[in-house]
């Protein structure tokens, strides 16, 4: 190719802030060839490091707030939503166990689809008021975005910092609430992040990366670490570590990758694929199953003793959601409470926490 051709490529690339799939519709070509093309740039000199650098500083769209950039700032932020502000964030701790659960009824909080930097800071504070005393939070996947590295279109200009900092304020704050925290992971957690390095890392370099890291790919854990109340959704299948769904009695919470425009279609289909590999998964009879990953709420009483809910969402509504192709149904900010007692739980007790209603009734 050209110079000129190359520089064609980095035009593209520069108008789609770097977004490769958006400089390859631009120039009708795919995601491979803007790829192939970029690396031929680097090697030529048309491309270079300060180049590929500006595009992470594009200024933010005139109509966008800042994202705050430090851990700090964040907590500052969900601070004033909470009403503590001022708090020394290094001296916040986990509430203390209420004591032994056993014999009584323990209340579980499951809330998911946070999509920090994107999370509803509202949202957040009004999760940690009214649920104050509650046992168990079980975060059911996509506490983080990850959006800076996402291949799809950028509505916004957000740098891994921000993302980071954000992260490590709410799970800081969400710790400091509740006595026990369950992580389920999200599609947007690891596996955004794990499947990027390895498109762009030979299998070699990711031998190398997961024997410095201990084989963890996962910002979440790292940032677990400090919170002893803070445990992940591992469930062991043949040789394989599954962290999508958890299981705690008869509750069963997932963050299945499954979407439909049909209200209650999801639903129905997680719940039989469940059924037919309830063996494959080592899974014990459950009579409640919570959905996250369709940012919709809604219940449906299914069959003879199961209930199926999708449980909302905590975040603010994406850009994509905005776009001329129409697509999908608006989302629910809220989330879902239930109690269990000696792993059984009430099915009259789960509850939909609608908080766009809460909020537009104020």
């Amino acid at each position: 190719m050209t110079d000129a051709e190359l520089k064609a490529v980095v035009t593209a690339l520069a108008h789609a802030g770097g977004n490769q799939r958006a400089a390859g519709r631009a120039l009708g070509v795919s995601n491979a060839v803007i790829q192939r093309r970029m690396d031929t740039a680097r090697k030529r000199g048309v491309l270079t490091d300060d180049i590929e650098a500006s595009w992470a500083r594009q200024a933010l769209p005139t109509n966008s707030k800042r994202l705050p950039q430090t851990a700090d700032e964040c907590w500052d932020v969900l601070d004033d939503y909470i009403g503590r502000s001022g708090r020394n964030r290094k001296s916040a701790a986990a509430p203390k166990s209420l004591g032994k659960t056993s014999g009584r009824a323990q209340r579980i909080v499951i809330a998911s689809d946070f999509h920090a930097p994107f999370h509803d800071p509202w949202a957040v504070a009004e999760l940690i008021a009214r649920e104050q005393g509650a046992d168990q939070l079980v975060i059911n996947g996509d506490l983080q975005d990850f959006y800076s590295i996402s291949r799809f279109t950028k509505y916004e200009q957000v740098s891994m910092e921000s993302e980071l900092a954000a992260v490590d304020a709410l799970l800081g704050q969400l710790s400091a609430a509740f006595p026990d925290v369950v992580l389920v992971s999200g599609n947007h957690d690891t596996a955004r992040f794990e499947k990027q390095i390895r498109a762009f890392l030979s299998p070699e370099l990711m031998h190398v990366v997961e024997f410095l890291t201990g084989g963890n790919l996962s910002v979440l854990r790292v940032l677990a670490k400090r919170y002893p109340n803070v445990r992940f959704a591992d469930t062991q299948v043949s040789r394989f570590h599954i962290g999508w769904f958890w299981q705690q009695g008869d509750l069963l919470t997932a963050h299945a990758e499954k979407y439909s425009k049909v209200p209650g279609s999801a639903l129905r289909g997680i719940d039989e694929w469940f059924t037919d590999q309830h063996d494959t998964l080592g899974l014990k009879p459950w009579r409640v199953l919570i959905q996250a990953h369709t940012h919709q709420l809604g219940m449906i009483p299914f069959k003879a003793d199961r209930l199926l809910v999708e449980q909302g969402c905590m975040c603010a509504t994406h850009g994509y959601q905005l776009q001329a192709r129409i697509m999908g149904r608006p989302q629910r900010l809220g989330y879902v409470t239930l109690n269990q007692t000696a792993g059984v739980t009430d099915l009259n007790s789960v509850r939909l926490v609608w908080l766009d209603a809460d909020r537009r009734a104020a």
